[in-house]
């Protein structure tokens, strides 16, 4: 999930809707393209896969002098571990009749037989690393160790240099980042076996990205919100929350020892609003830790005349730890890369360089291997994007109104963290059509996670992005985990079926189905994956604003292995002609 930015003016149910966006929100396009998956290009140079060492060749030997040993029950196999023949019980031996004594018989002669092959070690199944030794106490790192400005940099700041570090990145307010989120969404199973999805954030976002006519320093607006959707009935989802100005009408706390974000709102006359994420055992982002997640909230309701009371705790825990998906110290993760033609802004023409161009040709649409010889900051083009993709559900609630009441003790939750600015050219882009195809995977059964999505602009054309992370994967410096594979841009292609959906809300048509296909090359895995709509209706809308987001659900191959599970989709619809009036779309 990535965060976005809407104006200021918005009422909090557009705020909400679109704060809980996964991707940076631009107004949508008159018309979207369809997906279409970037050129093919070679694939950048990779290490081959290791081979397992041949088993060395038997030869015949002797077989050594039989000597008495003592008997195997049942005269079955014996001591070697390869299938070596061992005693027999019932073996012949010398007779006890009368009769002449027989004529002694010549020893048999020894004949070869093979040495069997030592069987091969097994390949051990890939682990979790452990959780990374932080500081118990606040190490009190000023802010602006934490940098100001989402870009690439070889040079480790304090979040790259050590755990502690990292830990304290997550439990520090950075206003000088235009935007700073924490979201969890995934899905909850009731007691009776139905799916709900739900999510939940806390949105830090600088007066300028919602307005540029308030450029006040480290003023922040906070967006906190809640959707949950109850998919058997495929009415929509529910949603709310809190929005207002960070400490001034919306208090907001973030602490380091327990990691803990809380928001709250009060209202006259009505129960105060809050938002509370919290670590009760271990710490954030280390395997194994234990949240605790609690929202109470007025939420719009499908069909409802007025905004029903909310209430919902959740208590998970991590089986993974955190995935760094950005490239260098600092997890600068790219949205869009640059082709060198000036964007035409309204206040000028904003030139860019060309990176398009030696990404796709000179580097095989290998961004990360671009970014590490190069060192092109791509400054404001991205975010710096982290993720604990299988936070495991042990138990949960939820009422809302007086005639909903639900729990149960199984569900799955995925976690983003991302800080993100925005220069001209971002804010240019973003505001200008951008748009974005994405899916978050989850992978229980291997104890990974995958990131699968396409973006694109008019002006800046398309990019896309696989990975997968969680066990197997190198832990860094800072205690993060590491990608185990990371696709090309020509390895990767998402391509919508024509399996579609009219919202009755708005009449926006979306793709519910998405075929995905990733091409093996080097050490990445190949994937083909089908991910389908758990339920139709997943969209959000307020004011004649709509995105679409909600639970989606996978199966496919991945490394020549079966598998399926759910992920979290978002995905752009294309907007009604002729203005028709809901539900009557024509």
């Amino acid at each position: 999930m990535t965060s976005s930015r809407v104006p200021a003016t918005l009422p909090v149910a557009t705020l909400i809707l679109l704060g809980l966006s996964a991707c940076t929100f631009g107004d949508p396009a008159p018309t979207p393209t369809e997906t279409a998956a970037a050129p093919a290009a070679p694939a950048p140079t990779a290490s081959a896969t290791p081979t397992e060492t041949p088993a060395p060749s038997a030869s015949p030997t002797p077989t050594p002098t039989p000597t008495t040993s003592p008997s195997a029950p049942g005269g079955g196999s014996g001591g070697s571990s390869g299938g070596g023949s061992g005693g027999s019980s019932n073996g012949s031996g010398g007779s006890s009749s009368g009769g002449s004594t027989p004529s002694p018989q010549p020893r048999p002669t020894a004949s070869p037989t093979t040495t069997p092959a030592p069987k091969p070690t097994p390949t051990p199944t890939p682990t979790v690393p452990s959780a990374c030794p932080t500081d118990a106490t606040d190490p009190g790192i000023p802010v602006m160790d934490f940098g100001s400005i989402a870009e690439y940099s070889p040079a480790p700041l304090a979040q790259g240099e050590d755990c502690t570090g990292f830990r304290a990145f997550l439990s520090t307010g950075l206003p000088q980042y235009d935007s700073q989120s924490f979201e969890f969404f995934g899905h909850l199973v009731e007691d009776s076996g139905d799916i709900n999805s739900v999510a939940l954030m806390s949105q830090g976002n600088t007066v300028r990205t919602v307005d540029p006519g308030l450029d006040v320093p480290w003023l922040t607006v906070e967006e906190a919100g809640l959707i949950y959707n109850r998919l058997s009935l495929d009415e929509g989802p529910a949603f709310g929350g809190i929005d207002g100005l960070a400490d001034l009408g919306v208090p907001v706390s973030l602490t380091y020892d327990p990691w803990n974000i809380h928001v709250e709102e009060a209202t006259p006359a009505k129960p105060t609003q809050v938002i509370d994420m919290r670590v009760v055992s271990g710490s954030i982002g280390g395997v194994g830790a234990v949240y605790e997640l609690t929202v109470g909230v007025e939420v719009d309701v499908p069909g409802a005349s007025s905004a029903h009371w909310a209430e919902l705790s959740v208590t998970a825990e991590d089986r993974t730890g955190i995935i760094q998906w950005g490239y260098g110290p600092n997890g600068f993760f790219p949205l869009w890369m640059f082709d060198g033609e000036p964007l035409p802004a309204h206040g000028g023409a904003i030139p860019t360089l060309d990176q398009r161009t030696p990404i796709m040709d000179t580097y095989g649409g290998d961004i990360g291997a671009y970014l590490a010889a190069t060192h092109d900051p791509m400054v404001g083009q991205g975010s710096q994007y982290y993720s604990m993709p299988l936070v495991e559900v042990l138990e949960w609630s939820i009422r809302i109104g007086t005639s909903y009441v639900a729990g149960g003790t199984e569900g799955l939750l995925f976690f983003d963290n991302l800080t993100e600015t925005y220069n001209d050219s971002a804010q240019y882009i973003v505001g200008s059509g951008y748009e974005w195809t994405e899916f978050s995977v989850q992978l229980p059964d291997t104890r990974q996670g995958m990131l699968i999505a396409t973006t694109g602009q008019a002006d800046v054309g398309e990019l896309h992005y696989a990975m997968i992370g969680g066990a197997g994967s190198t832990q860094s410096t800072n205690g993060t985990l590491q990608p185990t594979a990371n696709w090309s841009q020509g390895a990767i292609e998402i391509t919508p079926t024509a399996e579609t959906w009219t919202s009755p809300g708005s009449c926006y048509v979306y793709h519910l189905e998405y075929d995905v296909t990733l091409a093996a090359s080097g050490t990445r895995p190949a994937a083909d994956l089908t991910f389908r709509a758990a339920a139709d209706n997943q969209e959000l809308g307020a004011l004649k604003r709509f995105v679409y987001e909600g639970l989606f659900e996978y199966e496919g191959t991945l490394d020549g292995e079966r598998v399926g599970g759910y992920a979290w989709g978002e995905i752009q619809g294309v907007p009604p002609k002729n203005d028709p009036t809901p539900p009557n779309c024509g």
